[in-house]
């Protein structure tokens, strides 16, 4: 049962106190707490001292009248809105139960999930863990940077892409403007994700094993270093556009250019030491002027000697190591016609 909830990522109220949900939670799950964080913190410590009985009566004056009214509706809402949800608490205990039955107080009956989050968690482990060893085949699409592997695995439907649920783009300059996710829930989501893939063979992007500070399971990551590639041979220029766009002109839509510019500096700083000072002070000042021209050429510049002096030996260097696992090799549009047919 727990595995057809996240496969079919059924709706979930989480019970939970905000700072429980924080640390890791689940793709279809929706903070609606029976008892909040300074809630939660006086009864924990009322169960320690007096314990359960004193605890529980405490729970019960704390979340009372118009308390329990406001937070009884908020999940009536998200059932009514989601009328296939479950309910879940730590450990599909005492919170999960207590709200099951005020809500089925009103009419309505609503299913908890036996062993709450640490069994969905716990199940989210075991796909990891099997997944490293199940009989379905892995492809790795590689290419250079700016070659849009990640394009191509989220179009495809038998893609997992990981630098999505991880939120970062896997690179020094990868970060997004927004935080990345809790480890537990990159976890859970890729847990979520490999069960809603029913076919033979999974694609996913080469990737080092962190993903900006985000680790892929150790067992998963051996498997993806041993699976067959597909290599996107992209032209210099074509990927340098992407480049531009992905990195330039999207970000710009969420941040000054005097922002994107320092941004980008301060990432260009963090590989300096394997870029080289001298290529790191023309780059730097590159990107300075690109951005007090406000000109698409200059971009193309920057980018262009960032490619050749850095990415590109980068990945010559780690391709080698590869060839051997290699199935494919062409353009994008090859490489996409060739996973389609194979």
């Amino acid at each position: 049962m727990l595995i057809s909830l996240l496969q079919k990522q059924i709706p979930l109220i989480d019970l939970r106190a905000p700072i429980e949900y924080s640390k890791g939670a689940f793709p279809a799950s929706v903070n609606l707490p029976i008892l909040f964080d300074d809630e939660r913190e006086l009864v924990g410590a009322t169960y320690k001292n007096l314990g359960k009985r004193t605890a529980t009566e405490l729970g019960y004056s704390l979340v009372r009248d118009k308390v329990k009214e406001e937070r009884l509706q908020g999940w009536i809402k998200f059932i009514s809105n989601n009328p296939t949800s479950y309910l879940y608490c730590a450990r599909g205990g005492q919170r999960s139960e207590i709200a099951q039955n005020w809500i089925s107080e009103t009419g309505i009956d609503i299913p908890r999930v036996k062993g709450g989050f640490k069994a969905l968690r716990n199940t989210c482990l075991n796909v990891l863990e099997d997944a490293s060893e199940d009989s379905k085949e892995w492809i790795i699409i590689a290419g250079r940077t700016g070659s849009n592997k990640t394009g191509l695995v989220s179009k495809l439907i038998n893609g997992i892409d990981l630098e999505m649920l991880a939120n970062h783009r896997g690179s020094a300059f990868g970060g997004f403007q927004s935080p990345q996710p809790a480890p537990i829930n990159f976890e859970n989501s890729l847990a979520c994700n490999y069960l809603k893939i029913s076919s033979r063979i999974i694609l996913f992007e080469d990737e080092s094993r962190s993903i900006g500070r985000l680790v892929i399971p150790e067992k998963f990551y051996n498997k993806m270093i041993n699976s067959k590639i597909v290599i996107i041979d992209q032209p210099l220029d074509r990927r340098v556009i992407h480049i531009y766009n992905e990195y330039v002109v999207k970000a710009l839509k969420y941040q000054s250019s005097n922002s994107l510019c320092s941004k980008l500096s301060d990432q260009l700083e963090k590989i300096s030491k394997r870029l080289g000072m001298d290529n790191f002070r023309k780059i730097n000042k590159q990107i300075s002027i690109a951005f007090q021209k406000n000109s698409e050429d200059q971009h193309h510049n920057w980018i262009r000697q960032l490619l050749q002096n850095y990415y590109d030996k980068m990945y010559d260097y780690q391709i080698e190591k590869k060839t051997d696992r290699c199935i494919y090799k062409g353009t994008w549009n090859g490489v996409e016609a060739f996973l389609r047919a194979y």
